[in-house]
């Protein structure tokens, strides 16, 4: 029940994420509208707000939404600890001990679990005043610790969502056998991730659901223009090293030595912005590649419906969603063969799939997607667009609504009858 006496609603979730909402989320979003459309209830909740001082509109839109647990004054702080100390002053104390043995077990900061232990405080006492009973947390860093710990708490059920390749870099620093083991279900965003999961955590397989990330109405209603004939190749992707822009800014070189006529945008932002500007002004290509920095939704479809293809060139993937995107708008890529890459990508079909880390081979399959000659290019944009129609977010909703029904019925069955 709830405080004010009303009955629990069934459908209802909260979602943790670490920073939401963020232009490297937009997945998440979509995921969010489509169940609320679907009929549940969200709540929204992240560790930290972006930093970002523009957002996207609908980025916007979801941040007045979105309770942001690390913004909560000190009385705040101080009462829901204390609510949750004596309340449940046992199952608090395990929660703490769990959190310190996260620590120990894992990256030794035990300062840090003390504070999600602080942060599952503040979330249970948000969740009990909506009567929500089930918390979904993406990625399998430390939103998964602190449904772990508010699970303990104020026993609500958890589910997780991961996408790699973080989780499956350092899963012992991650604690993820404890956060698997606790979990109602464990969405995993392509079948590579799957895999992984399966073959680390047998114990634990058949909680693991290939839950693919999708794109909405939005993008897979929209007619695609016809690849155009200006040599304009495009990059969405965060400047950081797993995604690896420097290679990229390395391949660009290789095609102005070559003589070939390109310009190469890269949409986005990170770590790497400030050495990726002096690179490309170290190898003198600031006439050809342009740092755009964030964009939203809409400049990246204006973007590209004037680019002939999308580029990445990461070091590891999940299931990269600016490829979709592109498939969507009817453009080909270029990417590395990491993580769910291949799933999308198929050289000869949808477009190139390269050798990760290696820039001479990116550099060539830049250069056959410029030369290209319009009708080839065109067949692999058809193909890329009838690909990405299977990757609707309004199934991927659909499943998580099945796996969260599962886990409050399941929550239910255990609890003590007549208990509220």
């Amino acid at each position: 029940m709830t405080p004010n006496g009303a009955p629990a609603t069934v459908r209802a979730v909260a979602y943790l994420i670490n920073v939401y909402p963020s232009p490297s989320h937009s997945f998440i979003r979509r995921e969010i509208a489509a169940l609320e459309s679907a009929g549940w209830r969200v709540h929204r909740f992240s560790h930290r707000r972006s930093k970002l001082l523009e957002l996207d509109p609908a980025d916007a839109a979801e941040q007045r939404m979105t309770q942001v647990l690390l913004e909560s004054n000190w009385q705040q702080v101080l009462a829901s600890v204390a609510i949750a100390l004596a309340s449940r002053p046992v199952a608090a104390y395990r929660a703490f001990l769990q959190a310190m043995r996260m620590a120990r077990n894992g990256d030794g900061r035990f300062v840090t679990h003390a504070g999600y232990f602080v942060l599952a405080c503040l979330l249970c006492r948000s969740l009990q005043a909506v009567g929500c009973r089930h918390i979904h947390a993406h990625f399998g860093t430390n939103p998964a610790a602190v449904a772990l710990l508010a699970s303990r708490l104020c026993k609500v059920s958890y589910s997780l969502t991961f996408h790699g390749p973080h989780e499956f870099v350092v899963p012992e620093r991650l604690n993820l056998r404890d956060k698997i083991a606790g979990a109602s279900f464990v969405a995993v965003v392509s079948s590579s991730g799957q895999r992984a999961v399966e073959q680390r955590y047998p114990a634990w397989a058949a909680k693991a659901k290939l839950v693919r990330c999708g794109l909405d109405a939005a993008w897979l209603d929209e007619a695609p223009t016809r690849v155009p004939q200006a040599p304009r190749l495009l990059c969405v992707a965060r400047l950081d090293p797993q995604k690896n822009p420097l290679l990229l800014i390395a391949a660009a070189k290789q095609l102005e030595e070559r003589g070939v006529r390109f310009q190469l945008t890269l949409i986005g932002d990170g770590s790497l912005r400030a050495q990726a500007d002096r690179r490309v002004a170290e190898l003198g290509l600031s006439a050809h590649v342009q740092l755009f920095g964030w964009a939203t939704q809409q400049q990246v479809r204006q973007h590209l419906r004037e680019s002939r293809a999308l580029v990445l060139a990461s070091d590891d993937e999940g299931l990269p969603v600016a490829i979709m995107e592109a498939f969507a708008a009817g453009r080909p890529a270029i990417a590395t063969d990491v993580g769910g890459v291949r799933e999308l990508v198929e050289t000869g079909v949808t477009g190139w799939l390269v050798s990760p880390r290696d820039a001479h081979a990116l550099a060539n399959a830049m250069e056959q997607s410029l030369l290209a000659p319009a009708h080839g290019l065109q067949q692999l944009a058809d193909n890329a667009r009838r690909k990405v129609q299977s990757f609707d977010i309004r199934v991927s909703a659909k499943a998580l609504g099945i796996g969260f029904e599962a886990a409050l019925g399941a929550f239910d069955a255990k609890r003590p009858p007549g208990h509220q």
